[in-house]
């Protein structure tokens, strides 16, 4: 609206130039110094209304990025919980192996290798049990 005022006065303007009346020519610039201010106001109103749209934009916009950060961080909070139970339920398995090679180890000590059967030595008692 405001640049179609602005046209208007601009030819109005221009055709009160090609007139010799003096009172047509004031009339013309009053006219367009009214417009121009109107078309000022105009704008500055719209410039206003613009940015307040705007900005409750951008305040919903941060509103849900705040909900959907702080549902995330309760995600990654669950996740950290999960992977941690995980890990020491691994590491409760890791020690109960330990606990079993520990015990195979000392158990294989009272014993030297040359005093453990071997498969043929094993193969030759089936043989002589049967």
């Amino acid at each position: 609206m405001a640049n179609v005022l602005l046209v208007v006065v601009c030819l109005a303007v221009s055709i009160s130039l090609f007139s010799q009346n003096q009172w047509i020519l004031r009339a013309a610039a009053v006219a367009a110094v009214l417009v121009a201010i109107g078309a000022s106001v105009l704008t500055r109103h719209q410039l206003l209304i613009e940015r307040l749209a705007h900005s409750d934009e951008r305040a919903q916009v941060a509103q849900e990025y705040s909900r959907i950060t702080s549902a995330r961080v309760v995600e990654n909070a669950e996740f950290v919980d999960l992977m941690q139970r995980r890990l020491d339920r691994i590491d409760q398995r890791l020690d109960k192996i330990d606990e079993e090679v520990a015990t195979v180890v000392a158990a294989g000590d009272k014993h030297s290798q040359a005093d453990a059967p071997t498969v043929v030595d094993l193969k030759l008692r089936g043989l002589a049990a049967s």
